[in-house]
């Protein structure tokens, strides 16, 4: 088994997987509380919105503990492959 190392080939890569896990963790996080209206506590804001805001585009972020999860689990999928 090949392990992936953060040098400058990769960390596009590993940028690419964390991305992808916050997404899918918000993604999975809302279907759950779809399921169970109780796990509402996974989809709560960690942090005020962070971002900027133009006349013309306004990109915010928000974390909850669903993201956070999912990026953990996008940073050990890339470690374990």
């Amino acid at each position: 088994m090949v392990v992936m190392t953060f040098t400058r080939d990769h960390i596009a890569f590993f940028i690419g997987f964390v991305i992808l896990g916050g997404i899918l963790g918000i993604a999975v996080g809302s279907f759950m509380v779809k399921l169970a209206p109780s796990l509402s506590i996974i989809t709560a804001p960690l942090t005020k919105p962070i971002g900027f805001d133009c006349e013309l585009i306004s990109v915010y972020i928000r974390l909850n503990i669903a993201a956070v999860a999912g990026m953990i689990a996008g940073i050990v999928l890339f470690r374990w492959i």
